[in-house]
C-alpha cells in the first residue's frame, strides 16, 4: 500500500511539473508579432509634451501620427499657426504654451 501511494504521488507531482514547465510561445516569436503589429491612432501624451514626442522614432510612429508631424513641419510660433496646422498640434496633445516652449524654427 506504501508503494502505491509513493506511485501515485510521484505521478501526481511528474504531471504537475509537467504541466508547468510547458513552454509558451517562444520570446522570439511574441517579439516579432509584436513587431508586426499594425500601429493605430494617435497617443495622448503623459507628463511633458515635447519630451514624450522627443523620445520617440519617427519609425514608431502610427501613420496618423505621421501625418500630424508632417502638418506641423515649418515649426512656426502658435499665433502663426493655420488652423488646420493647430488642430494637428492640438492632437498631438500641445497647447499655446507647450507650442511655443520650443523655439521657432527659421
Amino acid at each position: 500500500m506504501k508503494k502505491l501511494v509513493y506511485v501515485l504521488a510521484l505521478a501526481v507531482v511528474s504531471n504537475w511539473a509537467y504541466a508547468e514547465s510547458a513552454p509558451a510561445a517562444p520570446v522570439e516569436k511574441v517579439a516579432e508579432a509584436k513587431k508586426d503589429e499594425a500601429k493605430t491612432g494617435v497617443r495622448k501624451p503623459t507628463g511633458d509634451v515635447n519630451k514624450f514626442w522627443d523620445d520617440i522614432d519617427w519609425n514608431d510612429l502610427s501613420a496618423e501620427e505621421q501625418n500630424l508631424w508632417e502638418v506641423l513641419s515649418d515649426g512656426a510660433s502658435w499665433d502663426k499657426l493655420s488652423k488646420e496646422k493647430k488642430a494637428a498640434a492640438t492632437a498631438l496633445g500641445f497647447d499655446r504654451k507647450s507650442w511655443n516652449s520650443v523655439p521657432a524654427s527659421k
